[in-house]
């Protein structure tokens, strides 16, 4: 049982020591200023957005696909407020989506296929089978046996393997290869299909890795989204770090400044 008792007192405490402290130093200290900040150039730039009278149409469609309303007339003003109230926050979400993906296309629709040729080999999934072994004559041997004996790369994980493959028979993925481990990415890399490396240290263990399957990235609805998102990042990182930048020399310069009352009474 927790001590109910006491831990009231402590948040009471807790909460008294916040409410002592000055406002703007809580919001950075708990990432909600940067949040807001965040919040607020997201929104500045899907007020950015121009659709065109045939993007209109599609745009008036989707944000009430599915769901039991009209598709609004009008886009302006606060049209989100003439609808049933439990619609509202979703349609909302619809429609931050939709202007944000119109002004990511219209602003970085150009740099997409470039961005995609640079990144492409990262955005390759696999699918491998892997064994973790803790000792370097156990691996080789094994390494043996399904090279020479043509035993089950399976069984072996089941019986032998320390990590989880012994659950999945080794199987691992399919995974972006970017999300592995750079020197497991970087044998992977050299395996064609049905290849098994000889064992590796990684860390704390001796690897046996089989490739079972490679899918090279397709540039998709999805993850153009998700390049124009990319693309987006290192823009609204610096315009955020910019305007709280400004926002903490404003601050500390109210801080300093004198009162024009205290100036006068000093007179």
């Amino acid at each position: 049982m927790l001590p109910l008792p006491q831990l009231h007192l402590e948040l009471r405490s807790a909460v008294d020591a916040m409410a002592r402290r000055p406002l703007n130093e809580l919001l950075e200290e708990q990432g909600i200023l940067q949040a807001l900040a965040r919040d607020l150039a997201l929104e500045a730039l899907r007020q950015e957005v121009r659709f065109t009278p045939e993007e209109l149409q599609d745009v008036q469609a989707q944000v009430c696909a599915g769901l039991p309303c009209a598709p609004p007339i009008s886009l302006e003003g606060d049209w989100i407020g003439t609808l049933p109230e439990n619609l509202r926050a979703t349609v909302k979400q619809r429609w931050d989506h939709l202007r944000l993906q119109k002004v990511l296309e219209d602003r970085y629709g150009e740099r997409v296929e470039a961005h995609f040729l640079d990144r492409r080999e990262d955005l390759e999934q696999v699918v491998f089978r892997l064994m973790r072994l803790p000792q370097q004559g156990l691996a080789e041997e094994l390494y043996l046996r399904l090279i020479d004996d043509d035993a089950s790369f399976g069984d072996l994980a089941s019986c032998h393997s320390l990590g989880d493959e012994n659950v999945t028979r080794g199987i691992v993925g399919p995974i972006e290869i970017s999300q592995l481990h750079p020197t497991l990415r970087g044998v992977l890399r050299s395996l064609a299909a049905g290849d098994i490396h000889p064992p590796f240290l990684l860390e704390q263990s001796i690897l046996l890795v089989r490739l079972e399957h490679r899918r090279p990235a397709r540039l998709n609805e999805a993850l153009r989204h998700r390049l124009l998102d990319e693309l987006l990042q290192p823009d609204l990182q610096a315009g955020i770090e910019t305007s709280l930048a400004e926002y903490r020399r404003t601050l500390a310069a109210a801080e300093t400044s004198v009162p024009p009352a205290l100036a006068l009474a000093g007179g």
